[in-house]
């Protein structure tokens, strides 16, 4: 039996702790890198999509002369040779990287006859083929770099070229239209530049109704995928050309690169920006970064409606849409959306490993994601608006990055790193307020002394002014701690050590902060009218009182009840009602901070220097106490305002008010003067006094008859003087036989002077 009772008070007892909320000033905040670490401020570390700081690669850039404003594809010719396609002048460029120096040359190596050279491609053969824009000129160049043929599609741009394995047939896509020709190497060489297309091994082998066929890739049965702008889409073409099959149907968007995985599932990037018109690039180096946008024509819009061209170069802002990897499960399953990023644009798929490298912009982010985990990643980013295209470089865990905006190149090195780090943006904590130490959810594989953390404050909005130094934090208690630290916006620097573990990860991180504790503040004060006695409603009343505080002061409950307002609402419904002396004051207090507040209300003479309190720390919002008690006179009030538990006791401030002043007139006015006078049909009465202290409020005329006459509008028309004079006439008929009359002539204090008037 004594088991069960402990049991039932056990459990008792838990349920008022559950029912009693834990009230804590202090606050935290929750870290996740994922979401607040930029790629540009990461370097040898990556984040998951899960907010785990983890081992990752080093990005850093190559010092050069990159020759040309903009470079638009990479194509490895020997171990440390690259070509690369330029603009706006159409150059092909030769580059050759010295790895250890961090630093690569580069030389014209073959000129085009266009303004951009958007896409190159070696063949077994050592040929190389590039696509130009804007005239959509495919050409064919030795390995020397001399031009062997080119030949003129009819479209804006040459946007893709897919060869065989062997390299003597070519897939080649434009833009405005979106087509795809089949071109026969050996007939293109061999024949003259004055044939036909089809006298040149040039045929039209597939279209699309959609204004450009971005990327091509093979699929793993054999046909060709082709992905579309600026409606998204992703076509499968038969190995012998007819009507396509869309495997993929996007609202909007550029499809701009198309990855096999060795187990046949096709990942396809969409970019879809909020811009209408599809554009590549951006007017010259060191400038805006340039924007991927795209358009969904019409369904009455024909494919060939003239449009500006692909690679022409307007003045655009910095991309503001999305970009979704799509995952197509063994080449003709349904689409899934596997990862999608806002304000970034991804430009290719690189299978590294177990992860896929998604190199992008236009803040020069560099993505990835792991197919088996099912998580997105963020890489350290280059200090370029663009990562177009990366390559490998030897041994194979090392990269060159394509840049654009400026245009050079960078080395991506996953090998190691001689420091890892990654700050976080600006970390709003919504008011000023003290740092507290930062927690790590879990450290894998990695001990606490590995781990330096850095963090400053600001108290200002500025993103690069007002900040306090780098503070290295105390390690505490398994925290790590930045004494003194001050400030609304918080970025904090995490470094681990150059040796690793490649298994190490570390989780999310919570802040502790305490925000300024502000101070409590007086919404209203009020102190009605005197000889009204407060009845007050408690909050599970339902009666209606016929008169209420509300209606005395004149002001109406609001309908909204909040907790704060439900309090005062249930004050001002209470009943009122008549009691000579009585005097209610009542105030709104509030507290920014939701600490609980306390009121003590006192009044002093004006002559006098001690405070007499009326009411010592009280939660109500309200005082009733009896103005007879107290000598006449002026007495000033103040309100002192002060917060409680649980706020601790060192934290608490107290506020003080000066309220209204309390006037206490127990005296009655003077009534100077009655004059009446008649005529044959009305009784014409004139009432003049004055008062002391207090303001006149009005005058009432009773006859012995029982008739009465209530006058609250003097003569001169306003209600604001202690002395006033009022006038008023009395019917014949209503007069009757009444044979006098009593006046009672009142100040707003309540106080009433009589005089009977005869009527003889």
């Amino acid at each position: 039996m004594s088991r069960l009772f402990g049991l039932a008070v056990f459990l008792f007892v838990s349920s008022l702790l559950a029912a009693a909320p834990a009230v804590s000033f202090s606050k935290r905040n929750n870290i996740n890198f994922y979401r607040e670490v930029p790629s540009r401020d990461l370097s040898g570390l990556a984040i998951r999509s899960d907010g785990r700081i983890i081992a990752g690669p080093e990005l850093s850039p190559l010092a050069g002369n990159p020759v040309a404003d903009l470079w638009w594809d990479i194509e490895a010719l020997e171990s440390d040779r690259w070509l690369v396609g330029t603009g706006p002048t159409g150059q092909v460029l030769e580059i050759s990287v010295d790895p250890v120096n961090k630093t690569y040359a580069a030389t014209p190596w073959a000129d085009s006859e266009a303004n951009q050279v958007f896409v190159l491609k070696r063949l077994p053969d050592d040929r190389i083929v590039g696509g130009t824009a804007p005239d959509a000129i495919l050409m064919v160049w030795s390995p020397d770099g001399s031009l062997e043929t080119s030949v003129s599609l009819p479209a804006d741009s040459i946007l893709d070229i897919l060869p065989d394995q062997t390299g003597s047939t070519l897939w080649v896509s434009t833009g405005n239209p979106g087509q795809i020709y089949r071109v026969d190497m050996a007939q293109l060489v061999a024949s003259s530049v004055d044939e036909s297309l089809s006298g040149r091994g040039v045929e039209l082998w597939g279209k699309v109704r959609d204004r450009n066929i971005r990327s091509l890739a093979w699929n793993a049965n054999g046909r060709i995928l082709a992905g579309s702008a600026p409606s998204g889409n992703l076509y499968e073409f038969p190995e012998a050309s007819g009507d396509p099959l869309i495997l993929m149907d996007q609202e909007s968007g550029e499809i701009t690169d198309i990855h096999l995985t060795p187990n046949g599932d096709i990942f396809a990037i969409n970019i879809a920006a909020k811009e209408t018109v599809t554009r590549r690039v951006t007017q010259s180096v060191n400038v805006t970064p340039p924007t991927e946008t795209t358009e969904k024509p019409s369904s009455d819009t024909p494919a060939t409606t003239p449009a500006p061209s692909i690679m022409e170069a307007p003045p655009v802002e910095k991309f503001s849409g999305r970009s979704s990897l799509i995952k197509i499960p063994a080449g003709r399953g349904l689409p899934e959306l596997v990862s999608s990023r806002n304000n970034l644009a991804m430009y290719q798929i690189y299978p590294h490993q177990d992860w896929l490298l998604l190199p992008g912009g236009d803040d020069g982010e560099f993505a990835g994601y792991v197919p088996a985990a099912r998580r997105a990643i963020t890489f350290a980013g280059s200090d370029s608006a663009q990562i177009l295209e990366i390559t490998p470089l030897e041994p194979e865990t090392t990269y060159l990055a394509l840049t654009n905006n400026p245009a050079g190149l960078s080395l991506l090195d996953f090998s190691g790193s001689e420091i890892r780090h990654a700050t976080t943006k600006r970390i709003n904590l919504q008011t000023p307020s003290e740092i507290g130490a930062l927690r790590f959810n879990r450290a894998r594989h990695l001990a606490p002394e590995e781990i330096t953390v850095k963090m400053r404050a600001n108290r200002g909005r500025d993103s690069t002014e007002g900040w306090t130094p780098w503070t290295e934090a105390l390690r505490r208690h398994d925290g790590w701690f930045a004494p003194g630290l001050t400030g609304q916006y918080l970025q904090i620097k995490i470094q681990l050590p150059a040796e690793l573990d490649p298994a190490a990860e570390l989780d999310q991180a919570e802040v502790h902060f305490l925000p300024q504790n502000r101070r409590p503040v007086l919404q209203s004060f009020r102190l009605v009218s005197p000889n009204f006695g407060l009845s007050p409603l408690s909050s599970t009343a339902n009666s209606s009182p016929n008169l209420t505080l509300g209606q005395v002061i004149g002001t109406t409950p609001s309908n909204i009840k909040p907790p704060a307002e439900l309090k005062r609402q249930n004050l001002l419904s209470s009943h009122v009602i008549p009691r000579p002396g009585a005097q209610v004051a009542m105030w709104t207090a509030s507290d920014p901070d939701g600490d609980n507040l306390t009121a003590t209300f006192s009044i002093r003479r004006e002559d006098e220097s001690t405070w007499t309190d009326l009411v010592v720390d009280t939660a109500e919002g309200w005082l009733q106490f009896d103005r007879t008690t107290l000598p006449e006179g002026t007495y000033f009030t103040r309100l002192v305002l002060a917060e409680q538990a649980p706020r601790s006791l060192v934290q608490r401030r107290t506020v003080t008010f000066k309220t209204d002043d309390l006037v206490i007139d127990l005296s009655p006015p003077t009534i100077d003067d009655v004059v009446v006078t008649s005529t044959d049909q009305l009784l014409h009465v004139n009432v003049r006094g004055h008062d002391t202290v207090s303001l006149i409020s009005g005058v009432k005329l009773a006859l012995n008859n029982g008739h009465t006459v209530e006058l609250t509008h003097p003569v001169d028309g306003i209600l604001d003087s202690p002395a006033e004079s009022f006038s008023t006439e009395v019917r014949l008929d209503d007069l009757g036989t009444a044979s006098s009359f009593e006046v009672y002539f009142e100040d707003v204090a309540g106080n009433t002077a009589t005089k009977r008037v005869s009527l003889n």
